[in-house]
C-alpha cells in the first residue's frame, strides 16, 4: 500500500493565474495543493474524501507563468476517518533547467460515505524513522489543540 499513499500533480499555469507581477495567485497553489492531497488520501482510502483542514502552508518563493509546478503529496498520518497529508510543491523553469522548492502544508483530509458522514479508513503504522518522525509530530500536535 506504499505508492497509494502518495500522488503527484504536474502543472503549468496560464496568463487568468497571475497577478499584476506575473506571479501566480496563492490561492491557486493552494487549489493545486489540496487536489494532489485529495488524490492521495482517495487512492489510498478508495473512498470519497473531504477538505477538513489546511494549515501551516507556506509560500517559499514566488511562482511565475511558464513554469512547470510540481505538486506531491505523501500520507503521513492515519486516523480513524481522517489523514494527514504533507505536500510540497516544487517549480521547475523549463529555459535556465533550475528547480526550487516553492510551498509546502499540511492538509487533513476526511473520509466519508455516500452520506457525507465520516467513514472508517484503512490503518497505517509507520515503519522508516522518518515516517515515525511525522507521526510522532501529527500526534504532538493533535494532543496540544484538544
Amino acid at each position: 500500500m506504499e505508492n497509494f499513499r502518495k500522488a503527484e500533480l504536474i502543472e503549468t499555469l496560464l496568463p487568468k493565474d497571475t497577478n499584476g507581477y506575473g506571479n501566480i495567485f496563492g490561492g491557486v497553489i493552494m487549489s493545486i495543493m489540496d487536489k494532489t492531497a485529495g488524490v492521495a488520501c482517495w487512492r489510498y482510502s478508495k473512498r470519497r474524501v473531504v477538505t477538513a483542514c489546511a494549515q501551516r502552508i507556506s509560500f517559499h518563493t514566488p511562482i511565475n507563468m511558464g513554469e512547470v509546478v510540481y505538486s506531491r503529496a505523501t500520507i503521513i498520518y492515519v486516523g480513524r476517518c481522517s489523514m494527514e497529508v504533507e505536500v510540497e510543491v516544487d517549480v521547475e523553469n523549463v529555459i535556465e533547467g533550475n528547480t526550487r522548492r516553492a510551498a509546502s502544508g499540511i492538509f487533513t483530509m476526511v473520509a466519508v460515505d455516500e452520506n457525507w458522514h465520516p467513514t472508517p479508513v484503512p490503518p497505517w503504522q509507520p515503519v522508516t524513522e522518518p515516517e515515525l518522525d511525522k507521526w510522532r509530530q501529527v500526534e504532538k500536535r493533535r494532543k496540544a489543540e484538544k
